[in-house]
Formats: C-alpha cells, sequence, structure tokens
C-alpha cells in the first residue's frame, strides 16, 4: 500500500504589512487581558525588529530594554547554542520600546520582558510551550496559516537578503553560526517572485 503524501504549506514571512497587521488588530482587541495584550505586542515588535527566537525572547529582562535604549544595543545570551547575540537598537524599534516600556528609576530590571499575571510581578515568565502555542494561535488568526513566530525570522533574513546585506553579516545579525543556515532562511516574498518575472 503506497504512503499518502502530504502537502507541503508554504512557511509564510512576516514583512511590515503583517507586522502592522498583528499591531493594529492585538490594539484593537478588547477581550485580551492588559496582560496578554501587553506580552503580544511586546513579542511582536521585538520578533519584528530582531528576528530572535521565541524561547531567546522569554530569556529578555527589562535591564537588556534599559541598555538598548541608553546604550543602543544589548547582549542576550542564548539558550539554543549557548552563545551570545548582541541586539541593536534602530530608530523604529527605539519607536516601539518607547511605546511598550516604562523603564525608571523604581523598575525592577530583573524583571521579564514577558511576563505571567500580574504586570507589575514581572519576575514570572510564562510555561515556554504554553507562550509559543498563545503567540502562532494568535498570528494564525490574524493572518491566516502559514504564519507563526518563526515567521518574523524568516521575514527579516529575507529581506536583509533582498537588500543584498552580506550573508555573513545576516548569519551573525541572526545569530547562526552557520551562513547555510540562514541561507536556508531567505524566502522570496510575493512580490520578489512577481517582481522577477520576465514575460
Amino acid at each position: 500500500m503506497q504512503k499518502k503524501k502530504t502537502i507541503k504549506m508554504i512557511k509564510e514571512s512576516v514583512t511590515e504589512i503583517e507586522y502592522k497587521k498583528l499591531m493594529n488588530a492585538v490594539r484593537g482587541d478588547d477581550t485580551l487581558r492588559k496582560t496578554t495584550k501587553q506580552n503580544l505586542l511586546r513579542t511582536f515588535s521585538i520578533l519584528y525588529f530582531t528576528g530572535l527566537r521565541l524561547n531567546e525572547l522569554q530569556q529578555m529582562r527589562l535591564f537588556h530594554i534599559k541598555e538598548l535604549l541608553e546604550q543602543g544595543r544589548t547582549k542576550l545570551i542564548l539558550p539554543k547554542t549557548k552563545s551570545e547575540r548582541k541586539l541593536f537598537l534602530g530608530d523604529e524599534f527605539k519607536k516601539q520600546i518607547v511605546k511598550l516600556f516604562s523603564v525608571d528609576d523604581t523598575t525592577d530590571l530583573k524583571a521579564r520582558v514577558i511576563t505571567k499575571g500580574s504586570v507589575k510581578s514581572g519576575r514570572t515568565g510564562i510555561n515556554c510551550d504554553v507562550f509559543i502555542k498563545q503567540v502562532n494561535s494568535k498570528m494564525k488568526e490574524i493572518l491566516g496559516n502559514g504564519y507563526t513566530s518563526h515567521s518574523f525570522r524568516q521575514g527579516l533574513i529575507t529581506e536583509m537578503g533582498a537588500k543584498q546585506i552580506n550573508t555573513k553579516i545576516i548569519s551573525k545579525f541572526i545569530g547562526h553560526s552557520d551562513v547555510n543556515t540562514t541561507m536556508r532562511y531567505i524566502n522570496p516574498t510575493d512580490d520578489d517572485l512577481k517582481n522577477a518575472m520576465i514575460r
């Protein structure tokens, strides 16, 4: 008996259009609890501008945000590779960070960026599997099938590749130790494909 072949679904990339759609939908969703809404907005912004994985994002503390705002950069330990990754703050990213975070002298800098329960008791993180499920579910609800948290990473790498940024730079920026891994992420968008048509 022959095995039935499953259809390989297209993995979509998050571009600026999808990012804005996600942010607007979450901001306008009055059914979400305050902490959930804050977590989703923070998640979508940070993933869009950095290409972090969700488990890496869960390592972020408010002192990372403070360093980004004060120095324009910070270092994060990546749990998957047990290595450091530098994050940088561009102008657009800074605008979003300022909207989403309030960091002052009274802030507990050890508190997590993504919190569970009360926003004020920010030391407790959400279970990684629960968090991934929540983020991916919301993305599918807003954007449709084919989108996951990894779509941010793929979208950023694809956009950097389209701007002809050196692959070694992209690989270092995204935290890959092997350039070949980075190349596998480059996934042309529908517009890229349309613009490549010669007839």
